[in-house]
């Protein structure tokens, strides 16, 4: 049986019906449940079987019998790590459907049937029913980037008040979190919004008082705080541990604490950010530490340096990779400058029971908690980290402001009448103080329309009119216009072509449009680029084998899901995952946004010129502004240093890219190889599709 359900293209803003099997959701919880890659964390893997091993012969030389409980037990990997280590009975509980029906299949195909599964969240277990009695041994992976925003402290609580024996002990047994005081321009451009100037430096648009006096987002930025450009922060103060969790106490872990610190920085700056992150004792004794700590900070650097085999390894890649626990950053809500290092100032750390929240005085703060802060100025609420900090980016702001301001000379023999197409287009309304007679911008989202608004009003730009819809313009109004300008931005976008949405307008306007009115931009470009991940790949990469144990149908159950539910390209922020180029980008595809209507079918190969295992391919937009063909006219969202085969590249760190992981190993040590590649486009429809095949040896492999 099939079903249809409504889906909101973004190439033509449109909600389509499309037709899906019954087991659509079902594949796609499957497919992005992220299960691959915690396996694929090979220290986190090693250290939970030491930390058994460990502690089971503990007991074991106790006299003590062992019954172990693992709560979200997923492929059953943790609970057949402890039957393997000895345990006299192992209990397994894990509510999601289709994970827990393919851990009864993964527990029999590697012998381990003596696992009781229970097919419940660990709160809904009772014992007498579904354990026959009490574990004192309880495994279990509940952690978040945040420590606690999967409910650890609720499950913890919960299982040692019904679950466990008073004596139990728990893998892991402890949590430590730190936190760094850091100045950051990068991550300032990140959580506000800054003055925009022309190109001789003159104040186009300034923020207006409500920006400034928000206090922005509680909510982490979670981030690979290992691929963060050391010249774009300086740490003020060395980490120290602020919160600590026990999770093998008998007493509840309290679900709300503060803890304010005096603190004095080890040099003068802005205190702006939080960095993040922890560190478990995976033992009672606390022998075995498993860090989620970024590499200037990791406690066994040295360590893992003098075990890497590979020697061009960057030190930031040294330290173990993982994507399900990252680190993050949280924004202090008012900045504080501290100009001497001997000046005392406070830091207020505080958790609730999902989350933590961070703050910053110069006075003794009040015993009273402070609430969790939020956005009051709309910007925080509407975009993204990633949409704030473009808004911030010098380097691009400088490429459309010379287009505007060349094209706003141009018309100074008569008025410049412009049509901003795009969401939250700040530069678009700058073209109203670079000296247009009338500026429309297109801001059909409220919070997007109501932050613009305000930044109008501020800087009293008295010709600017914002639109809900295109239909509110007249045709002669159409008529009359001189130039359409767009980023383009759309908040619908998740990957860069999404935001081919501006040719759907154009396209929906085009009867009326003057043949004189100038679009910008004028064209855009895909590009395609075979690459090596350094781990990256390893989200879609198959197990095989964890820790001896066979979990080939896990892998089965995740292709089946992914074929079904997971777009052939996905976007992800490539900055944070390094690369290596094994050849030069090519372009795939050219849209004229003049003629945007048009279907386009196109093909070409592609050489690997330098060595290393092809994992992936990375796609991004380059937008070009005019129909010149200058650098200096084109705005990318790839990388942002010329591309050099056989070198790691540099991304753009405010856009995602596209990635296409390739499905089977492929390496240009063995042989050339060479990369077949096919676009087809159906504007119309909002149709961008890929096909990509490497090949070796004449032999198509993938």
């Amino acid at each position: 049986m099939s079903s249809f359900s409504q889906v909101l293209n973004p190439i033509t803003g449109q909600n389509t019906w499309q037709e899906q099997g019954d087991d659509y959701d079902y594949h796609q919880e499957v497919a992005n449940a992220g299960f691959g890659d915690m396996l694929h964390d090979w220290e986190r893997n090693q250290k939970y079987d030491a930390a058994l091993r460990k502690t089971i012969a503990g007991m074991r030389q106790a006299g003590r019998e062992v019954h172990v409980l693992d709560i979200g037990t997923g492929t059953g990997i943790l609970a057949m790590m402890a039957l393997r280590a000895g345990a006299d009975t192992v209990t397994a509980c894990e509510a999601f459907m289709p994970m827990a029906n393919c851990a009864e299949r993964i527990l029999a195909a590697n012998e381990a049937t003596k696992v009781r599964l229970i097919r419940k969240r660990s709160t809904e277990i009772k014992i007498g029913v579904d354990m026959p009695h009490k574990a004192n041994l309880l495994v279990a992976e509940l952690l978040d980037t945040e420590l606690i925003g999967e409910g650890a402290i609720g499950i913890y609580n919960h299982a040692h008040d019904h679950l466990l024996t008073e004596d139990a002990l728990c893998i892991p047994a402890r949590a430590t979190c730190y936190a760094q005081l850091a100045q950051s321009s990068l991550a300032s451009q990140w959580n506000s919004l800054k003055i925009l100037a022309n190109l001789d430096g003159d104040i186009l648009l300034s923020p207006p008082a409500q920006l400034s006096q928000c206090s922005g987002e509680a909510a982490l930025h979670d981030v690979q705080l290992s691929q963060v450009p050391p010249s774009s922060f300086r740490a003020l103060a060395p980490p120290m541990e602020i919160f600590q969790f026990d999770f093998q106490r008998k007493q509840k872990r309290e679900e709300q604490r503060q803890n304010v610190l005096q603190l004095q920085l080890s040099s003068p700056g802005t205190v702006e950010i939080v960095y993040y992150w922890w560190q478990i004792e995976m033992d009672d004794a606390g022998d075995i530490l498993l860090s989620c700590a970024p590499y200037w900070a990791h406690p066994e650097l040295k360590q893992l340096q003098a075990s890497c085999s590979d020697t061009e390894r960057p030190v930031a890649n040294v330290v173990p990779w993982r994507d399900h626990w990252m680190q993050a950053i949280y924004y202090i809500p008012k900045p504080l400058q501290i100009h001497d290092t001997q000046e005392p100032f406070w830091l207020s750390c505080y958790h609730d029971e999902y989350s933590l929240w961070f703050d910053a005085h110069k006075d003794q703060p009040p015993t009273k908690a402070t609430p969790r802060h939020s956005c009051s100025c709309d910007l925080h609420m509407t975009y993204t980290r990633s949409r704030i900090g473009q808004l911030n980016q010098g380097t691009r702001n400088k490429r459309y402001l010379s287009y505007l301001e060349e094209a706003l000379q141009e018309a100074e023999t008569q008025p410049a009448h412009m049509l901003i197409l795009g969401d939250g287009c700040m530069l678009g309304l700058a073209s109203s103080a670079l000296g247009a007679a009338t500026v429309r911008c297109l801001e059909p989202h409220r919070f997007s329309r109501r932050l613009l608004e305000s930044i109008a009003k501020h800087n009293q730009l008295k010709n600017v009119t914002f639109l809900e819809s295109l239909k509110q313009l007249e045709p002669e109004e159409l008529n009359t216009l001189t130039h359409i300008f767009a980023e383009p931005y759309f908040l619908n976008s998740i990957l860069p072509w999404d935001n081919f949405y501006f040719g759907t307008l154009l396209l929906q306007l085009q009867e009326h449009l003057p043949a004189s009115v100038k679009i910008s931009p004028y064209g855009a470009r895909i590009y395609a680029l075979p690459v090596q991940f350094l781990d990256l790949h390893k989200i879609r990469a198959p197990i095989v084998k964890c820790e001896g144990f066979d979990l080939k149908l896990f892998d089965e159950m995740v292709q089946r899901s992914a074929e079904e539910a997971l777009s052939l390209v996905e976007a992800q922020p490539l900055w944070e995952y390094p690369c290596r180029a094994l050849a030069q980008p090519q372009e795939i595809l050219s849209v004229d946004f003049a003629n945007f209507g048009l279907e386009q079918h196109k093909e070409g190969q592609l050489q690997l010129t330098a060595s290393g295992e092809c994992n992936g391919i990375a796609l991004w937009v380059d937008w070009q502004l005019t129909a010149k063909n200058s650098p200096k006219s084109v705005v990318s969202t790839g990388p942002v240093e010329p591309v050099v085969p056989g070198q790691f590249v540099k991304w753009d760190m405010f856009v995602r890219q596209g990635v296409h992981f390739t499905n089977q190993k492929m390496s240009t040590k063995d042989a050339k190889t060479r990369l077949d590649w096919s676009t087809t486009f159906r504007p119309v429809l909002g149709d961008l599709s890929f096909n990509f095949s490497l090949f070796a040896n004449h032999e198509k492999c993938d």
